[in-house]
């Protein structure tokens, strides 16, 4: 649902296509997968994209557009450097890529013809003017269908915790105390080795179970409840606000980068193979549960039921 990749400046140069004309086909269409679907590795601790925009006078003129929308939507993601050199040709920033890739596997490397015909043997290595016939880039998917274990969440999840800066965990029944969110914590791991804490949520029903079964515990309750909870935080130097709401059925994860439907929630079953689909949202339907659940637009849906767990508390 989330990919990662690696631009090769020389998408951005109109020279270095089979025919210069091509880039007015290629680059505008990539700019929308990139700003919706995916991150972009900036390599070098940010030196890939200070080089493209020292060189950006001399590209095509989506270079700063992109770049600036990759910056402001949080959609660059620093990785450090591989080699002593900095790179100042093409074919040096894809060895940089395939280097990283070692370290942690992107998705692929979109790169202009003249680089690829440098590395035909490396799959991880597209031409912008042929991505469509790429199997990597053919695999994108809006869904994902996820073991309900911490393990299959983690890993969907991997990205969007390395680098959201928000995040809105909506989910009518999560409750720390119950057996089937006993793990709930470990999906917060992630997060605390992270120089800059993200902001984080958790949005759930004010009430309890179902029907005539139905409880209404007190905010006292509730604090004894996400005490557990706080307490992981505190070990992680995290903070979370919680957040109980008039009842609710749906489940989302809510970030700054993306949105995701969780049909069953984030607790986990012991049963082999329990399979949940996972779905992106648009940007849209993003903002719009965004909005659902700010104080701000449903205080009388609140009333006021929120607290503070964790480190500063």
């Amino acid at each position: 649902m989330l990919d990662e990749y690696v631009l090769v400046p020389d998408i951005f140069d109109p020279a270095a296509y089979s025919n210069p004309a091509f880039i007015e086909m290629c680059l505008p269409h990539l700019k929308e997968p990139l700003l919706q679907e995916a991150l972009v590795r900036d390599l070098r601790d940010g030196g890939w994209s200070r080089f493209c925009l020292e060189h950006s006078g001399n590209l095509h003129r989506l270079c700063k557009e992109i770049l600036r929308k990759l910056q402001s939507n949080n959609r660059l993601r620093r990785f450090p450097p591989q080699h002593a050199a900095i790179p100042t040709l093409p074919h040096g920033w894809c060895q940089e890529s395939l280097s990283t890739h070692g370290i942690e596997p992107f998705t692929g490397i979109i790169a202009a013809h003249a680089t690829k015909q440098q590395f035909p043997q490396r799959g991880e290595v597209a031409s912008i003017e042929k991505l469509t016939g790429t199997t990597w880039w053919q695999h994108r998917s809006p869904s994902v269908t996820v073991d309900r274990k911490t393990n299959s969440y983690l890993k969907v999840l991997n990205l969007a915790l390395k680098q959201a800066n928000s995040l809105m965990f909506i989910d009518p029944n999560l409750d720390p105390n119950s057996r089937n969110y006993r793990e709930f914590h470990r999906l917060l791991v992630p997060l605390a080795s992270r120089a800059i804490k993200p902001h984080i949520e958790i949005h759930r029903s004010f009430c309890r179970g179902d029907g005539s079964a139905r409880t209404f515990p007190t905010q006292a309750d509730w604090k004894a409840s996400f005490a557990s909870l706080g307490n992981n935080l505190k070990s992680l130097n995290l903070t979370m606000e919680v957040f109980l709401w008039d009842d609710f059925h749906e489940r989302y994860l809510i970030t700054d980068i993306i949105g995701v439907s969780v049909p069953a929630g984030f607790d986990i079953t012991g049963k082999p193979d329990d399979w949940s689909t996972w779905g992106r949202l648009g940007r849209e339907d993003k903002d719009k549960i965004q909005r659902l659940f700010d104080p701000a637009t449903r205080p009388e849906s609140l009333k006021n039921r929120r607290f503070m767990i964790g480190a500063s508390v």
